[in-house]
């Protein structure tokens, strides 16, 4: 016992020495050095031992929190602070919440709350009622999900009268809820007509239930009219684990499947002009040029309700190209029900203009690492790195190393020509992907 606490009194000064340099770390111009300081106070390596140590780490993660700090650096900053346990800290980051927009963030903020002590949930409340964007309300719904005893207040923010958004907020946070009383919401939405509702609760049913029904409406809906005459859902669940979750099925015989035998998981995702959206890393490139005008109404419909019915564990982006090249975020980011409602918004304030560059923009889309890319133009490449079909197609083929499938929608009136057809359908066959062609009266 005394040869413990000595070796506890000669570490506490080495802890103490590298929690100051840790701190003096974190106001660094160095960015590796602040890197390094804010993930050992994220993972939890480093500990304030006092309340002091507490608040003078939280005064200096709180300078992370401005919109001027890289998005990976705040969301760091967010389980830091989370880790600290501090009310103060908490308020400091709903306060910041109100004009988050970096699904990097959001998401570490989920993790952050995880944390929170329950009493908080009043807090979440009063700031969902009170925020009149319904973009900010499902941040905070989100938020709210994720503090400990929630769950009754995110069964009923399902069935609220409110924009779709905040109400796929509550249903993507659902998937935490274990008990019975989750399921009647969550089956309530599937009549809904938004994809993103869809999407939300049969993905929560699918991690609630460990059911693997894909979006086969019919399946879920069979399933809950017949669940009296099945096992009570504790008791399916005891069945399973070790099944659908992750672990082998066993057979009739007694032996075990194995992981070449296993059926692949159905897909959640919805389409895109009628083509399967079944990757987990998609991009979508989108003309904007000035041909695309009076095409851009089919085009953004189906590229929103494609968006809306990603599941949250897919990243995406969408490029847009015209002269130029336009992407979204620059990188893939979460299919969050906030993250779809920001790009349904930014939609409406794209500049229609000048010539069509598709090669470019699908070099930068596979660039991103998608495994699965969605093209749609209306006219011949006249802009760009390459222009002549020949080289365009040589060149994806060459870029292209992840064999990504680059499926194409050719989106022409009567009135338009065809020539850009042959060109688009031919980088999908090369890819293995699907060409649509929609005429327009």
């Amino acid at each position: 016992m005394v040869r413990l606490l000595l070796l506890a009194l000669l570490a506490a000064p080495a802890a103490a020495e590298d929690f100051e340099r840790a701190l003096r770390s974190l106001k660094a111009d160095d960015r590796d050095r602040r890197q390094a300081a804010l993930d050992a106070f994220a993972s939890g390596d480093l500990a304030a031992a006092t309340p002091a140590q507490r608040d003078r780490a939280l005064e200096a993660l709180k300078r992370f929190l401005s919109g001027r700090s890289p998005g990976e650096e705040r969301a760091q900053a967010f389980r830091a602070i989370g880790r600290l346990g501090s009310d103060r800290g908490f308020t400091a980051l709903l306060d910041r919440l109100a004009e988050e927009t970096d699904d990097r963030v959001l998401e570490a903020a989920e993790q952050a709350f995880a944390g929170a002590p329950e009493a908080l949930g009043d807090e979440v409340s009063r700031r969902i009622e009170k925020a009149e964007d319904p973009l900010v309300r499902a941040v905070y719904v989100g938020i709210l999900g994720a503090v400990p005893g929630s769950e009754p207040r995110m069964r009923m923010r399902t069935t609220m009268p409110d924009d779709w958004c905040p109400r796929a907020a509550a249903a993507h946070a659902l998937a935490r809820d274990r008990s019975p009383e989750a399921l009647p919401p969550l089956v309530a939405l599937l009549g809904s007509e938004d994809p993103a509702l869809v999407t939300a609760a049969v993905e929560s049913l699918t991690r609630l239930t460990r059911l693997d029904f894909g979006r086969d409406l019919v399946a879920w809906r069979t399933w809950w009219e017949t669940r009296d005459a099945l096992a009570p859902l504790d008791e399916a669940l005891s069945k399973k684990e070790g099944g659908a979750g992750g672990g082998d099925e066993p057979k009739p015989d007694g032996e075990r499947r194995t992981v070449a035998e296993r059926p692949a998981r159905r897909t959640i995702g919805g389409t895109y002009f009628g083509i399967p959206v079944t990757a987990g890393k998609v991009a979508f490139v989108c003309d904007v040029s000035g041909s695309m005008r009076y095409k851009l109404e089919i085009a953004y419909d189906q590229l929103s309700r494609a968006v809306k019915a990603l599941p949250s564990t897919t990243r995406f982006e969408v490029v847009f190209f015209n002269e130029h090249v336009y992407p979204w975020r620059g990188r893939l980011c979460r299919a969050d029900p906030v993250t779809k409602a920001m790009l349904c918004r930014y939609l409406a304030t794209i500049e229609i203009k000048s010539y069509t560059n598709l090669f470019d923009s699908i070099e930068v889309a596979l660039g991103l690492g998608a495994d699965e890319v969605f093209v749609i133009s209306d006219g011949e490449p006249n802009r760009g790195r390459k222009q002549f079909p020949d080289d365009i197609c040589a060149e994806l083929r060459r870029i292209n190393t992840r064999h990504a499938k680059i499926h194409t929608v050719s989106v022409v009136r009567v009135v338009d020509g065809e020539e850009h057809i042959s060109l688009l359908k031919r980088i999908a066959d090369e890819s293995g992907g699907e060409h649509v062609a929609r005429t327009l009266k």
